[in-house]
């Protein structure tokens, strides 16, 4: 039988599907693209925004109007936080919570069993444990990432922070970590599968080992991860400002296989919001980390997320975000307008900002990063990088494409063996919309 996922919202969510459709490959499914007439969908899903919860549902409708008899399984933060209101999706068969993932091939063989041939029927099962509990990590090796190049290698889950605006606690439950041992298993696994790039992950990833008897820190595991033997590199995801040592940045500067890439959520740029948005810093020392990683590394790539119209923000706030995203070297931003969610302390805030104000400040951050994305590009122009190619080439040029060590995205002209491949790109032609070389 085939089964097709698809996959919304973060990287974590990205390591999950690729469990989950290693135990369905085990149980002899036959994996295909989500957009593939299938037996099974199953929608791994992402709470984060309202359009979060809007994309999830539109996700199982895309699924039935290729096939409107086969079994649909909603899993993922969505699932997890609202799992009632997702049983009333229609259409919908099953929806299990993220700390049943790993059961999934058994939930999935059980229901198709229970009626031969299958059927669908009116009723939503849900298989949900309390993600509160105590509990211990649980992941498998996994050796394919269904059309990636790069492996995303889990290392821990769940937040112990209290932000005012995050559902991420209810949704992961309490911070726990994978063994060092699991791990370094884990990402040997993926480097002897092919895999030239590991993304390291978690929900709050700088806290990794803080959890343990003894505790470890995440810097020593990133330093056995590259002594490891292979032609990979690491890179890392979105890691809090609170979490960043030197001792990492130093391990940056000093490894090429590491890629000089930050991703520092920002969220405010201004100490009021910061502080009702309960976030565990201010403004002055996200920028004291900034400076110290851009100090060490040069080039670095610098991303961060931001949070626009949070209950209070006024004019004065916007300001001091907007003034302080000027001040860095920014090589891009994500930029959410704030949608209040059930369950977290801000969803009762009541000086909430107009949805046009949100729009237009939106849009001067929107615009302000473009600027200064393609002001960090233009540095590298007539400099050699080094590609990791796609397996999907541009689909309006033909090119491949692929990301420098930077994240910079590089397109070229070349052949299909390029791809997965980490070839070295001299840069020639930087936009707004492309950045585009030469292969050595």
């Amino acid at each position: 039988m085939k089964v097709a996922f698809a996959t919304l919202g973060c990287r974590t969510n990205q390591h999950d599907t690729a469990e989950m459709q290693s135990l369905m490959e085990q149980e002899g499914f036959s994996i295909v693209d989500a957009r593939e007439n299938a037996d099974v969908y199953v929608i791994n899903t992402c709470s984060v925004t309202a359009r979060s919860d809007y994309s999830s549902r539109l996700a199982v409708k895309r699924s039935l109007a290729i096939n409107e008899n086969a079994l649909v399984v909603f899993t993922g933060c969505y699932a997890q936080l609202a799992p009632e209101e997702a049983a009333n999706i229609n259409g919908l068969d099953i929806v299990l919570g993220n700390a049943n993932k790993l059961e999934i091939a058994n939930v999935i063989k059980d229901t198709l069993n229970a009626k031969t041939p299958w059927e669908k029927s009116d009723k939503t099962e849900i298989f949900m444990s309390d993600i509160h509990r105590k509990r211990v990590f649980r992941t498998i090796p996994v050796s394919k990432f269904q059309g990636k190049t790069k492996a995303f290698i889990k290392v821990q889950t769940g937040c112990d922070e209290k932000c005012a605006f995050c559902t991420v606690v209810r949704a992961r439950g309490k911070s726990i970590s994978d063994s060092r041992d699991n791990i370094l298993n884990n990402v040997r696994e993926a480097i002897d599968s092919g895999f030239r790039e590991i993304t390291l992950t978690g929900i709050n990833l700088g806290t990794y080992g803080m959890d343990k008897e003894r505790a470890e820190t995440f810097t020593s595991l990133v330093r056995d991860i590259l002594k490891l033997k292979g032609d990979f590199r690491v890179r890392l995801s979105s890691i809090n400002p609170m979490e960043i040592e030197d001792d990492l940045l130093q391990l940056m500067a000093d490894h090429e296989n590491l890629c000089p890439h930050l991703h520092i959520p920002l969220q405010s740029g201004d100490d009021t919001i910061l502080a009702r948005m309960r976030r565990n810093y201010n403004s002055a020392q996200y920028l004291e980390v900034a400076h110290r990683a851009l100090e060490k590394i040069a080039p670095l790539g610098l991303g961060a997320d931001v949070i626009i119209g949070f209950p209070g923000e006024t004019d004065a706030c916007f300001e001091n975000t907007r003034h302080l995203i000027e001040s860095l070297p920014f090589s891009y931003l994500h930029a959410f307008s704030y949608s209040p969610r059930k369950g977290t302390e801000a969803y009762d805030f009541k000086d909430n900002i107009p949805k046009a104000v949100k729009k237009e400040r939106n849009k001067i951050l929107t615009d302000l990063i473009k600027e200064k994305s393609l002001e960090f590009r233009q540095q590298f122009r007539n400099q050699t990088v080094t590609v990791l190619f796609e397996n999907q080439r541009d689909p309006v040029t033909g090119d491949l494409k692929g990301y420098s060590e930077h994240y910079l995205p590089v397109s070229v002209k070349g052949n299909d063996d390029l791809k997965n491949q980490l070839v070295p790109v001299t840069i020639e032609e930087v936009t707004e919309h492309q950045v585009s070389g030469c292969l050595q």
